[in-house]
C-alpha cells in the first residue's frame, strides 16, 4: 500500500520550490514589460557589478562619471578634486589638447609649450632668432641673446669687426669700441698716445691723464708738487692732502691748539 503522507510531504516541497521561483521572475517580468533594463544587466556589464549614482562599470570597477574627459581623480579634498592628464589643460571644466606649434616641443610638466633653441615665443608660434653673421646666441635668465664673436662688437643687429689702433689691444671688457690701449698710452681721439709721466708720479690706467702723483705729492697740471705738512699735522689718508693732530684744528694753512674758553 502506498504511503501517502510521504507522497503528500513532496508534493508540498515541490510547490513551495515552484513558488519561489515564480516570486523571483516577478521583478524581472516587470522590467521587461516597462522597457527597461535591470542595473546589473546593462549594456557592457557582464560581471553583475552594480555601482552607486555618479559611478559606472568600467572594465570591472566603479568609477566616477562626473569628471571631463582626459582627467583623472587626486583624491584632495580642496576645491577641484581632478586634474588634467599630462599634455592637456584646463579650459573651464573640460580638458583640452595641448597644441604644440612648429619648432616647439611639450614642457615636462605637461601643462604648457616651450620654443626649442634659437627660436623665441611670439603669441602663439615659435619665430627663429636673428643670429648675426660672426656672432652666437647665449641663453641668460631664459632669454636668449645675440653677441659677436671675439674682434667684433654690435652695431645694430651685425656683428662687425673691431678696428684696433696702433699701441691698442681688444678687450674682453664691455665698451662701445671694443679696445683698450697697452700699458704706457692712454686713449685720445687719434688712437692711443704715449704716456709722459712726470717725476714723483706712476702709471695709473683709471685716470685721464694715465698716470697719478706718489704719496706726499698733489698733482699740479702735467707735474706732481710736494705737499707742505705744518707743525702738529700728518698726511690725509689718500696721501694726497694734510690734516691736524688731535687735539690741533685747522687754521688757514696751520694747525692751532684749542684753548677751552675761562
Amino acid at each position: 500500500m502506498t504511503d501517502r503522507s510521504g507522497l503528500r510531504l513532496r508534493f508540498n516541497q515541490s510547490f513551495i520550490v515552484f513558488t519561489r521561483r515564480i516570486l523571483c521572475l516577478i521583478p524581472t517580468l516587470l522590467v521587461l514589460l516597462s522597457g527597461t533594463q535591470l542595473p546589473a544587466q546593462t549594456a557592457g556589464n557582464t560581471d553583475g557589478l552594480v555601482c552607486d549614482e555618479g559611478f559606472e562599470n568600467k572594465n570591472g570597477s566603479c568609477q566616477r562619471t562626473d569628471i571631463p574627459e582626459n582627467a583623472y581623480l587626486t583624491g584632495s579634498s580642496y576645491g577641484r578634486d581632478w586634474e588634467c592628464n599630462h599634455g592637456f589643460k584646463h579650459v573651464g571644466e573640460f580638458c583640452d589638447e595641448i597644441y604644440v606649434p612648429e619648432n616647439a616641443y611639450l614642457a615636462s610638466t605637461g601643462d604648457r609649450w616651450k620654443c626649442n633653441r634659437l627660436f623665441q615665443r611670439v603669441e602663439d608660434r615659435c619665430e627663429e632668432v636673428f643670429v648675426p653673421e660672426n656672432g652666437f646666441v647665449e641663453t641668460r635668465f631664459g632669454a636668449q641673446e645675440a653677441h659677436c664673436h671675439w674682434g667684433f662688437r654690435k652695431e645694430g643687429r651685425e656683428c662687425v669687426t673691431i678696428d684696433v689702433p696702433e699701441n691698442g689691444r681688444l678687450s674682453d671688457r664691455r665698451s662701445a669700441d671694443g679696445w683698450v690701449c697697452l700699458r704706457g698710452f692712454k686713449a685720445t681721439e687719434g688712437g692711443c698716445d704715449f704716456v709722459i709721466v712726470p717725476d714723483h708720479a706712476y702709471l695709473a690706467s683709471d685716470t685721464y691723464s694715465g698716470w697719478k702723483c706718489e704719496r706726499g705729492f698733489r698733482a699740479n697740471q702735467d707735474r706732481c708738487v710736494a705737499i707742505f705738512v705744518p707743525f702738529n699735522a700728518h698726511l690725509n689718508r689718500r696721501g694726497d692732502g694734510w690734516e691736524c693732530n688731535r687735539p690741533f684744528t685747522r687754521q688757514n694753512d696751520k694747525c692751532a691748539e684749542n684753548v677751552p674758553r675761562q
